[in-house]
């Protein structure tokens, strides 16, 4: 089911009046909560309009996430294996001058 065009114009027509805030609070329920054809419109409507205002819609922001996440996990297992290996080298050797006591 889709909305009709009277429609699309009333809803786009009214969602301009909303603040930013209540824009992505309305993005974030949509794309959470959609399920027809007719949510997804209501959606990209919203997603439109906060685009229209230079606003990052839902889907931007977790896209952003992900690549900061992803970015994340590429710096951090180099460098902590790195790491991980010099503190057990830095531990044998401290061992075996016997500075460290092994319980």
């Amino acid at each position: 089911m889709f909305l009709s065009s009277k429609n699309i114009e009333f809803f786009y027509g009214n969602a301009g009046l909303f603040s930013n805030y209540n824009l992505h609070a309305l993005d974030e329920y949509w794309s959470n909560h959609r399920s027809d054809t007719t949510h997804q419109e209501i959606n990209e409507i919203i997603d439109i309009h906060l685009i229209n205002r230079g606003e990052k819609i839902m889907k931007q922001r977790r896209l952003y996430q992900i690549k900061k996440l992803e970015r994340s996990f590429l710096i951090s297992n180099p460098i902590g294996r790195f790491s991980a290996n010099i503190i057990g080298v830095i531990t044998k050797i401290l061992i075996s001058k016997k500075l460290i006591k092994i319980y």
